[in-house]
C-alpha cells in the first residue's frame, strides 16, 4: 500500500506540474521537452507520459508532434487545465484597505487577474507580518505589501521571493509622524511612542526616527495605538499618510520624506513562495502593471468605484 501510495503521489506530483507549466503558455507554444523534466525534476520517462496523457484524456490540452522539433499546444483549454494545477483557486493574502491608494491598488489587482480568467479568493490580513508568515509557510500562493516591507522581513521568511515591483502603483502616500505635543520640533528625550510590533514599517520607522533619544516604547495593536494617541496616553505614533483612521489628526502631523525611503516605502511588491512551482512566472504573466496603474489612479480620483470582493 505504501508504495501505491507513493506512486499516485508522485503521478499527481508531476501532473501538477505539468499544468502549471501549460497555464503559463498559450496556444503555438511548444511543450518542455520530457527529457527535459527528467533532468529537473529527477521522474522517470514513463511517469512524465502517464501526466501528459492524464491531461490529454481530460480535454485540458490537444497537441500536435513535429518530430525533432518538438510537441506544440495547438489548444488549451484554461479552465479545465486549472482544476490540475492545485492553485484552483489562487489564494492571495492583501492589506485591509485603509486607504483610497490601497482601494485603488486592490481594485486594479482583482480587474487584471479576472480578466486573465485567473480563479482566486483574496485573503486580508494585517499586519504584513501575518502576510509574510503565512506565504512563508505556504499558506498561500501571493502576498501584496511593500518594498520595504520585504527588505525587513526576508531574513526572517527565508521562503519568500520578490516576484515583481509594482512600478507606477502606490502602496500608500508615505509615512509621517502624528504627535500630541503642543508644537513639534522632533523626537526628544522623555517622549512616548507607540509601535505596533507585527507592523514592520511602523516598527522600523518607529525605532528609526528614534534613534540616539531616550524615549518611552509603548507596543500595543493597531486600535490600542490609536486609542492611546486619540487619548494623548501616548506622545507620537508613526503611521500612512493616507491613513483614513488619522485623517482628523493630520494638521498635527509631519512627513518623513527626509528618511530617504518613500521610493521603498510607496513602491508596491508581489511576493511568492521559491518552492512554489511556476507561481512566478504566472504573476509575471498575468499582472499588467500599466493597467493596475491606470485602474487605481481612477479609483484614487473617485472616477472608479473600489471592487476587490
Amino acid at each position: 500500500m505504501q508504495n501505491a501510495n507513493l506512486f499516485y503521489q508522485k503521478n499527481a506530483l508531476v501532473t501538477i506540474m505539468m499544468a502549471r507549466d501549460i497555464v503559463n503558455k498559450e496556444p503555438g507554444d511548444k511543450m518542455i521537452p520530457i527529457a527535459e523534466y527528467e533532468r529537473s525534476c529527477g521522474f522517470s520517462r514513463w511517469t512524465i507520459q502517464t501526466a501528459i496523457k492524464t491531461l490529454l484524456d481530460n480535454d485540458c490540452m490537444v497537441v500536435e508532434k513535429y518530430g525533432p522539433k518538438g510537441t506544440f499546444l495547438s489548444k488549451i483549454n484554461y479552465e479545465k487545465l486549472w482544476t490540475f494545477t492545485d492553485w484552483d483557486p489562487l489564494l492571495g493574502c492583501v492589506p485591509v484597505s485603509t486607504s483610497c491608494a490601497l482601494s485603488g491598488l486592490l481594485t486594479g489587482t482583482n480587474i487584471v487577474l479576472k480578466q486573465k480568467g485567473i480563479p482566486f479568493n483574496f485573503s486580508f490580513m494585517t499586519p504584513v507580518k501575518n502576510r509574510l508568515l503565512s506565504l512563508d509557510r505556504g499558506r498561500c500562493n501571493f502576498v501584496i505589501t511593500t518594498k520595504l516591507a520585504y527588505e525587513i522581513g526576508k531574513e526572517m521568511c527565508p521562503n519568500i521571493r520578490l516576484a515583481m515591483e509594482l512600478k507606477n502603483c502606490k502602496y500608500n502616500l508615505g509615512y509621517s509622524v502624528y504627535y500630541n505635543t503642543e508644537r513639534f520640533q522632533g523626537v526628544e528625550d522623555g517622549m512616548s511612542i507607540g509601535i505596533y510590533e507585527s507592523a514592520l514599517e511602523q516598527k522600523y520607522l518607529s525605532n528609526l526616527i528614534c534613534e540616539g533619544k531616550k524615549v518611552e516604547k509603548k507596543y500595543l495593536y493597531y486600535h490600542e495605538t490609536y486609542n492611546a494617541f486619540a487619548r494623548g496616553e501616548i506622545d507620537m505614533v508613526v503611521q500612512r499618510s493616507d491613513c483614513e483612521d488619522y485623517r482628523i489628526y493630520r494638521e498635527k502631523s509631519v512627513g518623513l520624506s527626509y528618511l530617504g525611503l518613500d521610493e521603498t516605502i510607496m513602491t508596491p511588491v508581489v511576493l511568492v513562495n521559491k518552492d512554489d512551482y511556476g507561481i512566478e512566472e504566472l504573476i509575471k504573466n498575468n499582472i499588467n502593471i500599466a493597467e493596475m496603474a491606470a485602474i487605481q489612479e481612477k479609483v484614487m480620483q473617485g472616477k472608479m468605484e473600489p471592487s476587490y470582493y
